[in-house]
């Protein structure tokens, strides 16, 4: 009996042995997969599905043996074979079999992973490499009149006059066009000219398409429902306010000479309807923790000035802004050690006086659009506009003498007139915000459907 039972515990641990051993195999071809397809996502570049697929097969071991110990003389190994399943359009299915065996005893072990494909071109631009340039359009730029932009300029286009030059524009820096495009039909300049009173740089094309990335919340900011029987936050005419914390407002209003300086901390957001500051009005708002604002429309008009005092990157949320009423100067204005991140969610309305940010910072204001549209005009030299705008789906149009200083990405550009923009670095290439938000390589590109022992 001593001797039935030990030769039955041997079995079982064995037995048990052999499970561990198999899972092990599957384990380690599973790292090896993940290895190689966050390696092909890192080094390569594709186009479609079936390009990174064949890649991935090419770099994977279909058949693999570990030997993994000895136990009680008897060698411990994982035979491990990998044969493809099942292809979608932007999935491949794999089954993965493992044999664990101790001696004679084997056990197998079986998994179906699932790899996703993302778009290299989707991965790998980032609001960095967009806002390399000075300008950035997906589709048609043009430039007429005495135009200049003061840097690079890029667009996808690819078709016939996508990059467009009229009257006696300059670009002092390098245009580059999409992936395959006639660089001589792409690229038009007048009949008279000659390329190099044009372009002061190359004439190049990008390898991949620069896919504009969705930013987060862009497109699903929610906004509070009617505030009007909320109590307004008024100062006119003589009035000094000092307001601490956040809350609910039907309207925020500096006007006439008032004076209103607001006090943000952590959790203390603010709703309302409507900021307005007009007349000689002068409003502070100071956002020293995590708050943010949320107001239906942003009005500034007359001499009202509005500045923002930001430590960190900090969120203001509206739906409208509108500037025509407002006269020159700098009526929005940034300041402090962090970076306002404005996110307009439908119109951005610019008379031809306003400036945003006239002296400040370009690295201290980016400015997201929703919409699709902007017109900058006017200007008389000073810069509009000084900081980042990336608006994916609007037409922007410079008109007049209109300047800005930064960095623009838009759907279409258009520049006329006089109308200037000085390229100003705006993220910088290892910038936290944006590389981490838009990364997509991770564990939803590999799952594991399945896992089972036969």
């Amino acid at each position: 009996m001593v001797s039935s039972n030990y030769i039955m515990d041997q079995a079982e641990h064995d037995y048990q042995a052999a499970f561990y051993a198999a899972e092990a195999g599957l384990r380690y071809q599973m790292e090896v997969m993940k290895a190689e397809m966050d390696r092909l996502y890192q080094e390569g570049s594709y186009t479609n599905a079936s390009a990174f697929f064949n890649d991935f097969w090419s770099r994977i071991p279909t058949r693999t043996t570990l030997n993994l110990d000895m136990i009680n003389d008897k060698p411990v190994k994982a035979e491990v074979t990998t044969s493809k399943g099942t292809m979608g359009d932007d999935f491949r299915e794999y089954k993965i079999q493992s044999v664990g065996s101790v001696g004679r005893i084997k056990r197998t072990l079986e998994s179906i992973v699932r790899v996703r494909y993302v778009s290299m071109a989707g991965n790998t631009t980032s609001l960095s490499t967009l806002f390399s340039y000075a300008i950035f359009a997906d589709g048609k730029i043009e430039l007429t009149g005495s135009a200049e932009v003061y840097g690079d300029a890029g667009t996808n286009a690819t078709f016939p006059k996508g990059f467009y030059l009229e009257g006696k524009p300059t670009v002092h820096g390098d245009v580059i066009i999409g992936p395959n495009g006639n660089i001589d039909e792409v690229i038009y300049i007048p009949k008279w000219g000659n390329i190099d009173d044009f372009i002061k740089g190359e004439r190049k094309t990008n390898q991949t398409i620069l896919e504009f990335p969705e930013i987060e919340p862009m497109g699903n900011v929610v906004f509070p429902n009617d505030l009007s029987s909320k109590p307004s936050l008024v100062a006119q005419g003589v009035d000094v306010i000092n307001k601490n914390g956040g809350g609910q407002f039907s309207k925020i209003v500096a006007t006439g000479s008032g004076k209103l300086t607001i006090n943000m901390g952590d959790s203390d957001d603010i709703y309302t309807d409507e900021i307005l500051v007009n007349g000689a009005g002068k409003a502070d708002i100071y956002i020293n923790g995590e708050a943010e604002v949320y107001a239906g429309k942003l009005s500034l008009a007359g001499s009202g000035k509005l500045t923002f005092h930001v430590t960190g990157d900090r969120r203001i949320y509206i739906e409208t802004l509108d500037l025509t009423g407002a006269s020159a100067g700098d009526i929005i204005s940034v300041q402090g050690e962090g970076r306002l991140l404005l996110f307009i969610e439908k119109d951005f309305k610019r008379g031809g006086s306003a400036n945003i940010n006239l002296k400040g910072d370009p690295s201290k204001l980016i400015v997201f659009f929703n919409g699709d549209k902007i017109d900058f005009s006017g200007g008389g030299g000073d810069p509009c506009f000084t900081g980042g705008l990336y608006a994916p789906h609007a037409e922007i149009d410079l008109t007049g003498s209109a300047t800005v200083k930064g960095s623009i990405v838009a759907s279409t550009i258009n520049m006329s007139g006089g109308t200037k923009v000085y390229f100003e670095r705006i993220v910088d290439e290892k910038d936290p915000l944006f590389g981490e938000q838009n990364q997509q390589i991770g564990p939803e590109l590999f799952i594991i459907a399945s896992y089972d022992e036969k």
